[in-house]
């Protein structure tokens, strides 16, 4: 174990082989601490690759073919899992699995304020984290400060490729891991802070240690190395979840202009010693990204769309007093889950200003057609502070609806497919909709293609003001009628959370059709239908929805593996992990036969 750094002033004047080894150590180190990082990559590349690869060879069977075995074998009782309560070592593999998916991801801690992260998460950081200072202080002769001060900033440097490559939005590391950009983010942040911290301390052990006449402040590279560094950490501090989520839009811009200046300094500082190389190959990476989403965005709003006027500007419309939806029609598609970046001009306070959000909308029609070449594009907005307040204050000031200038960038994301599971749990709370609808719709509508394997679907929604049963109700109604020819089975169930709760009055006339939100008459009475209010056909309930019942419930009678989509606020998350920790979805009951459940969480958008 190291006793101490040695920050004294150097007490020896190194010598040529003393200079030849120090460099030989610092491009032996570096390189290994690549190959080190390289190979968690590719890790995690295999795992996904190996995990798509045995879900398209077990994949289970589509809805059809369910149905026409269950018609041959009618007379069979079906077997429902978990109640014989026997263990069954031939399921040991799943049971292990579910383990390791309760202690990885579902255990979260706490480490800031509203700030938790999983032990997966915190494991790679830390990871990261000792794997740097420990090719950092190895062979320092008693932990000379003379053989790491440089080290620290090889090493620091390096890794800035990798830190941009976090940070972008089209990133190979996504592209082979199948892990999206958003959830890169947590990994970003900590590798850039583990950055500071190894310049600063290549910083205190040169001024502390000395410096010789090359290396004072008089020659610009010194100099714009100092302004880097200062550059760097203002950008850090900035960072603080508590400061970028009070000031979301001042932290975008500074981070940017502020990050602009560390590396073009930075690169300047690196060049004189011949160690540019680590920077510009930053800058690359950097270049390579914003190519990309330039190129997206000139496809998306220029070339790929038709010359009529309404394809170059968005419906703004008030859904309740504090929720926009956001509507463009454009030529592109998109799966069910991704976001995409909105600018709008005249609503931002910067014209080039873009704001992420969850695509609530399909590109396919429900009725298993690809639909129409121009797809609708829409977006449910939650208005709180900033650009999405300002938005929300222009639909009110245009008497709730209005069109505006708009430009898309997207689409981005890697949602889980959703297809492979027989019963999907999809838990929405407030704005978080806009993510767990367009996978109803689509389960929908690969239902109706006939290549789905899924059974049951559960819709969950949790949200304070009835006003929007209206608009939902549409949504919702219109797949539950394009699910009726398949054999998926939609539940939904939509929660009022707020004092109100209105309940629809139905007339007592006639008899009411099935789910198309009429009442035919009878015979003596006129053949006009009447009318009812559309939110008839859901199970509307007043009061917040009882999360373990729910799951234990629709996880006890699976015939197969579970998913449990969940999007909304920080407490629900942690709710719904917290229930599927232990339960029907522990791994004893694993072992007596209940089916495997995956857990996926979406973050994006709850917090900046």
């Amino acid at each position: 174990m190291p006793r101490s750094l040695n920050f004294a002033p150097r007490t020896f004047i190194p010598s040529a082989s003393d200079r030849a080894l120090k460099a030989q150590q610092q491009a032996e180190y570096v390189k290994e601490l690549w190959i080190f990082l390289a190979s968690i990559v590719a890790l995690l590349t295999v795992i996904r690759f190996v995990r798509l690869g045995f879900s398209a060879v077990y994949r289970p069977r589509s809805s059809l073919q369910s149905r026409s075995t269950s018609n041959e074998k009618s007379t069979e009782e079906p077997a429902v899992p978990g109640q014989t309560g026997k263990l069954s070592w031939r399921r040991l593999p799943y049971a292990v699995a579910t383990s390791f998916r309760i202690v990885a991801f579902r255990l979260n801690i706490r480490i800031g304020p509203r700030a938790y992260a999983s032990v997966s998460e915190l494991t790679f950081i830390f990871g990261y984290i000792i794997a740097t200072f420990i090719w950092l202080f190895v062979d320092t002769q008693d932990l000379s400060s003379w053989f790491f001060e440089d080290r620290a900033a090889h090493f620091a440097s390096c890794q800035l490729p990798l830190i941009v490559a976090l940070a972008g939005k089209n990133n190979i590391i996504s592209y082979l891991t199948g892990i999206s950009h958003e959830k890169l983010n947590v990994l970003h942040r900590a590798s850039a802070r583990t950055c500071l911290i190894l310049l600063w301390l290549h910083a205190i052990c040169r001024a502390v240690n000395g410096l010789p006449a090359k290396f004072d402040f008089t020659h610009d590279w010194m100099q714009c190395g100092a302004v880097g560094l200062v550059a760097f950490t203002l950008a850090t501090i900035l960072s603080i979840r508590p400061i970028r989520n009070a000031f979301f839009e001042f932290f975008l811009v500074s981070h940017i202009i502020l990050i602009a200046i560390f590396l073009v300094t930075g690169y300047i500082h690196a060049r004189d010693p011949g160690y540019g190389d680590y920077i510009w190959s930053a800058l690359v990476v950097w270049a390579f990204d914003r190519v990309l989403r330039a190129s997206r965005l000139l496809w998306n709003n220029l070339v790929g769309r038709s010359s009529e006027r309404h394809h170059s500007t968005a419906t703004v419309e008030l859904l309740s007093e504090d929720t926009i939806r956001l509507t463009l029609r454009r030529t592109f598609n998109w799966k069910a889950g991704q976001h995409a970046y909105v600018i709008l001009p005249t609503v931002s306070e910067l014209p080039f200003e873009a704001h992420p959000f969850t695509i609530a909308s399909i590109p396919h029609a429900l009725d298993g057609t690809n639909g129409t070449k121009e797809k609708e594009v829409s977006f449910i907005i939650r208005g709180r502070d900033g650009f999405t307040g300002r938005l929300r204050d222009h639909a009110v000031g245009n008497a709730g609806q209005s069109t505006v200038p708009a430009y898309i960038d997207g689409p981005y994301g890697c949602p889980p497919d959703l297809t492979q599971y027989s019963t999907c749990i999809l838990i929405a709370g407030g704005s978080g909709v806009s993510y767990t609808l367009p996978l109803l719709l689509n389960l929908v509508h690969k239902a109706r293609a006939g290549n789905l394997s899924t059974q049951r679907v559960i819709f969950v929604w949790a949200v304070r003001d009835a006003e929007h049963l209206k608009w939902i109700s549409k949504v919702i109604t219109e797949a539950l009628v394009a699910a009726r020819l398949t054999h998926l089975t939609v539940d939904p169930r939509i929660y009022i959370t707020g004092p109100n709760c209105p309940i629809p009055e139905v007339p007592v006339l006639g008899h009411k059709d099935s789910l198309d939100g009429t009442i035919t008459p009878s015979s003596n009475q006129s053949n006009e239908k009447i009318e009812l209010p559309i939110y008839t056909s859901l199970k509307i309930t007043h009061g917040r929805p009882s999360i373990s019942r729910i799951l234990h419930d629709e996880i006890s009678t699976s015939i197969g593996p579970v998913s449990v989509d969940v999007a909304g606020p920080t407490s629900l998350s942690h709710s719904v992990s917290r229930v599927l920790s232990s339960g029907p979805a522990g791994p004893l009951s694993v072992l007596k036969g209940a089916p495997s459940v995956t857990l996926h969480t979406e973050t994006f958008g709850m917090v900046h």
